[in-house]
């Protein structure tokens, strides 16, 4: 009987060790993230989902949801193309399933947006939050419209990669 107790110990360690080993080589968490993708079709654009691509590319460094850093601020970016606006979406640069966002993210969606940098040395710029909003944006196009990209920071005109300064209006106009 004693030596029946001990197979069956034996026979049940195993069992738990080969179930341990099955359960623990499948996915535990979300899923890995797809790449980071710059759209260059027409607007509306929505926030990227799996947000932690276009954070790395970005170079922005992932930080959880709940961190704000020393020195946070706003400020708002209004876009237009061919005359119409363009709704800036909430969740900009925040990746819920992963609980995780960058210093630059958006929470709403009237073009208000939040930079809760690190350190007060960062200084994100308007390509960078367009790479988290995952739309192609550079010198001469916003995604697939480019003649006269212009942009303009207090109504006065700036660099197409200008800074994001506290508490001002950021205006990226461009036509087809």
């Amino acid at each position: 009987m004693r030596a029946g107790r001990w197979r069956r110990a034996g026979v049940t360690a195993a069992a738990l060790l080969l179930m341990s080993t099955v359960v623990g080589g499948c996915q535990v968490g979300p899923a890995p993230p797809g790449p980071a993708e710059l759209r260059t079709g027409p607007p509306p654009w929505d926030a990227p989902r799996d947000a932690v691509s276009y954070i790395d590319k970005a170079g922005f460094e992932r930080l959880p949801l709940d961190f704000s850093g020393p020195s946070p601020y706003t400020l708002t970016i209004a876009v237009t193309v061919d005359g119409t606006a363009v709704q800036v979406p909430a969740g900009v640069g925040i990746d819920r399933l992963r609980a995780e966002q960058a210093a630059v993210h958006t929470h709403t969606t009237d073009g208000l947006v939040y930079v809760e940098a690190k350190t007060t040395a960062e200084h994100p710029t308007v390509a960078q939050f367009f790479t988290l909003w995952g739309v192609k944006y550079d010198a001469n196009c916003l995604a697939d419209a480019c003649k006269s990209l212009t942009v303009a920071v207090d109504g006065k005109p700036a660099p197409w990669d200008t800074p994001l300064v506290p508490n001002s209006h950021i205006a990226v106009t461009v036509r087809h």
